[in-house]
């Protein structure tokens, strides 16, 4: 999986007249890797470990093309920082504020909700860039 998920960006890069570079690469194969929504300096730290010569405004600019390209996302899950992922199906973030766990909630999830604000108010609801906290069914003690 990781592997189609880099083609896949990588492939989205190439459709918008984007340059590959082993920079790029690095950067986007270890955000496919993982999936737990890394910091930049997360990330960072996992591309340095095969590639150290990576400069950090890189990782930053590569993070910000895959936003601006619709292929990754940030999302802020509490006070922290950041955190980034690639947007291989649109998902809503569900963060214990117990334990840290985050679960990764199918979009569709939240469509009556957005329908009735949108009937309500007008608004139209953008979900990628926020979390919802909570207690996790293990932090829980439901089964």
């Amino acid at each position: 999986m990781p592997f189609e998920r880099t083609e896949r960006a990588l492939a989205a890069i190439r459709a918008n007249g984007g340059r590959i570079t082993s920079d790029r690469r690095a950067i986007i194969e270890a955000l496919a890797e993982g999936s737990d929504h890394p910091t930049v300096e997360e990330l960072a730290e996992r591309v340095w470990k095969r590639n150290p010569d990576v400069n950090l405004a890189t990782i930053y600019r590569t993070v910000e093309l895959l936003e601006n390209l619709g292929i990754g996302f940030h999302v802020h899950m509490g006070h922290g920082p950041s955190r980034w992922h690639l947007s291989d199906e649109v998902h809503q973030h569900l963060v214990c504020s117990v334990c840290g766990a985050v679960i990764d909630m199918p979009d569709e999830v939240l469509d009556p909700l957005r329908e009735q604000i949108a009937a309500t108010t007008g608004f139209v609801v953008d979900a990628h860039h926020f979390s919802l906290t909570g207690t996790c069914a293990d932090c829980s003690n439901v089964t």
